[in-house]
């Protein structure tokens, strides 16, 4: 079995002033930074911050073509908590 190292690295700023705040996570494969896939969209600081994103990255980098399909689902109890 191959093994590969994925670190994620989180990281915020806050201006000077305190009236911005920006934050995001990065994703290291092997130690090596990964490119965002859409990097007309965003930079690889924002890579990680998206699990569709952060997978695309990681296995266009493994050499793999990805194609993710998103499904969402709700669930709903009948109750009501008021």
């Amino acid at each position: 079995m191959k093994k590969v190292n994925i670190m994620l690295e989180e990281w915020d700023y806050t201006c000077t002033d305190g009236c911005c705040f920006s934050y995001g996570t990065k994703i290291y494969l092997n130690g090596k930074e990964l490119e965002h896939p859409n990097p007309e969209v965003d930079d690889n600081s924002y890579v990680g911050d998206s699990v569709i994103t952060a997978l695309l990255a990681v296995l266009k980098e493994l050499c793999y073509e990805v194609e993710i399909d998103l499904t969402f689902q709700v669930e709903l109890d009948g109750t009501c908590s008021e």
